[in-house]
């Protein structure tokens, strides 16, 4: 009789079934399929250092374990989170040394992107050298936070959910692995099929742990009766769940009805769907900084204190935590949504960029450039004395007449319909803007 606690029926189903050959291997036809990239490095056996960066479940420790299979090579394998700076050292010098030997190593790095500075530089002369080869994981784009001569030396690759097509033919590949492993039927209807792979959201480990859990709560123990998977299994587990299954697709179908419904000044449908992500285990950071952005975007100008509400419940979020976060989230929704909107700000930072891509580039005046003796030597060009720099406070009414664009050209364009603290706003530009051509007018 097996041991209940035997180490290989521990494993996840989704590691039971990683591949051992390059064919086997499912999604990313743009690398893996026949003239994938990766696929080719693979064929010939030359490996190149890189990153490889996409979502949970899309194939990421199986194409590690996949190159353990058909590459030659060591493997020291680090995860950036439970790894100190001398562990690293560590891991390179037995890669080092393997390297000696007449063995390439491979350094799989789990989580890259949360690497330090001084763990990154520890890798540089490594990669400069030839000591070893790098695999960086990482669930998003690391670029940004890796340093320079680092991302310089590794290739950047991007892997996607997987497909509708390749989930089913995971799941299949997980039936008959069950059906073999405990010797008794398994079975599953297209349409319980459908609606597990739809649940997952291109996420290969969560489809095959839902259909995992499916198979050994229909299970007969102790008897080989064929287990059957419908539409009413599927669902059980739904309402055993709380009726919610948080995948991709409604993570952000959730937090768009949100923020959507904050934007209409409906504070029921906010907190109706505040609510529905915080029982499906949504961050609640990531929600703070949701609101964060809609406070500048969508509010703006017409309450401007909305981004220093938004800002503090992003701060308070961070420092208590859930449950007791939920309070603050809700408090702000509630106050953006019941806040007078404008998106003025929003649509002016992006004709701004729009006009500057588009070559919109005046020289910066005179009277406005920094006149510091070094970027007089570089830019080559001198103030005029007879154009001087004119303090706006010295001025009668606090406006000087200088501008720094060509005159007439603006960029901020007041909405038709002035709301809120953006009405007083607009009327103090208009009275400057009056000003400006006649610096001696009137306060009014």
């Amino acid at each position: 009789m097996k041991s209940l606690f035997e180490p290989a029926s521990q494993k996840p189903l989704s590691s039971l079934l990683f591949p051992d050959r390059p064919e086997e291997f499912l999604g990313q036809p743009h690398l893996m399929g026949e003239r994938g990239i990766l696929r080719r490095l693979i064929a010939v056996r030359s490996f190149r250092s890189m990153v490889i960066h996409g979502p949970p479940g899309c194939g990421k420790s199986a194409f590690v374990h996949l190159l353990q299979k058909v590459l030659p090579f060591h493997f020291e394998v680090v995860r950036a989170g439970e790894s100190s700076g001398g562990e690293l050292k560590k891991a390179i010098d037995r890669g080092v040394s393997y390297r000696q030997s007449g063995q390439d190593c491979l350094l799989v790095i789990e989580e890259i992107d949360r690497f330090t500075r001084t763990q990154q530089d520890v890798l540089v002369p490594a990669l400069e050298r030839g000591d070893l080869l790098l695999l960086g994981l990482s669930f998003d784009n690391p670029l940004r936070a890796l340093l320079p001569p680092l991302a310089s030396r590794l290739l950047l690759f991007s892997f996607q959910p997987l497909s509708p097509e390749d989930l089913l033919t995971l799941l299949e590949r997980g039936r008959q692995f069950l059906e073999k492993r405990d010797r008794s039927p398994v079975s599953i209807s297209p349409e319980a099929a459908s609606v597990l792979v739809r649940r997952s959201g291109g996420d290969g480990r969560k489809l095959l742990l839902l259909f995992e859990a499916l198979v050994i709560s229909r299970k007969d123990h102790g008897e080989r009766r064929e287990v059957q998977i419908g539409l009413p299994e599927v669902h059980g587990m739904e309402a055993g769940s709380g009726g919610i299954f948080y995948d991709r697709e409604q993570h952000y179908d959730l937090i768009s009805a949100f923020i959507k419904s904050i934007r209409n000044h409906d504070p029921d449908s906010a907190i109706h769907y505040l609510a529905r992500m915080i029982e499906s285990g949504e961050d609640p950071v990531f929600i703070s900084r949701r609101l964060v952005i809609l406070a500048s975007e969508d509010v703006g100008l017409a309450n401007p204190h909305a981004l220093t509400v938004a800002v503090s419940c992003l701060e308070a979020v961070r420092s208590i935590g859930m449950p007791e976060g939920r309070i603050v989230l809700a408090e702000t929704s509630l106050y953006l949504a019941l806040s007078p909107k404008s998106n003025s700000a929003y649509r002016a930072i992006d004709r701004a960029i729009r006009e500057v891509r588009e070559g919109f580039l005046p020289p910066v005046p005179f009277f406005f450039r920094n006149v510091s003796p070094s970027s007089v030597i570089q830019s080559g060009a001198f103030p005029d004395k007879r154009d001087p720099y004119l303090y706006p406070p010295e001025m009668p009414n606090g406006v000087s007449p200088q501008s720094g664009l060509p005159e007439g050209h603006t960029v901020y364009s007041p909405p038709e319909r002035l709301v809120g603290e953006e009405s007083e706003m607009v009327k103090r530009l208009e009275r400057w803007r009056r000003q400006k051509g006649n610096p001696e007018e009137d306060e009014k």
